[in-house]
């Protein structure tokens, strides 16, 4: 696991941004990260369907933002493990989405879910940055 903590903190920092790049160019923006794993009796599949849930509740508050799912393909792997980058256009953003997602119970359907589907030994607030942009 902590290979595939170094590898994809790298991969974050490097290449995550290329959504944002057009809009932003090298603005630097709030993240979240999850490591987690998937839980025995679940897929990435159900991963996938509780990062919907949270597109839902973005678009039904009108927020934007990206997800990303992250998974090793090389070195000491582990099926189960991934990490989970939400990005945001700016700080104001992220805090209404936790008010509201959190603070508020709008997402607490989907985060119960999350709760059932995956496992996470860490979760991490950062600042990246889209240094370059290669089209």
């Amino acid at each position: 696991m902590n290979l595939l903590k170094f590898t994809l903190s790298t991969f974050f920092i490097l290449f995550s941004l290329n959504s944002f790049s057009q809009n932003v160019g090298s603005a630097t923006v709030p993240a979240e990260i999850w490591y987690c794993e998937i839980n025995d009796g679940f897929t990435m599949d159900d991963v996938r369907d509780v990062s919907y849930g949270v597109e839902k509740f973005s678009k039904e508050n009108g927020m934007k933002g990206s997800q990303f799912l992250f998974t090793t393909f090389m070195g000491p792997m582990n099926p189960k493990a991934f990490a989970l980058m939400t990005v945001w256009p700016n700080f104001e953003v992220m805090g209404k989405g936790f008010n509201d997602f959190f603070t508020a119970g709008s997402g607490t359907e989907v985060f119960a879910r999350w709760g059932e589907v995956t496992s996470c030994n860490r979760r991490d607030l950062v600042t990246v940055e889209n240094t370059w942009n290669i089209d």
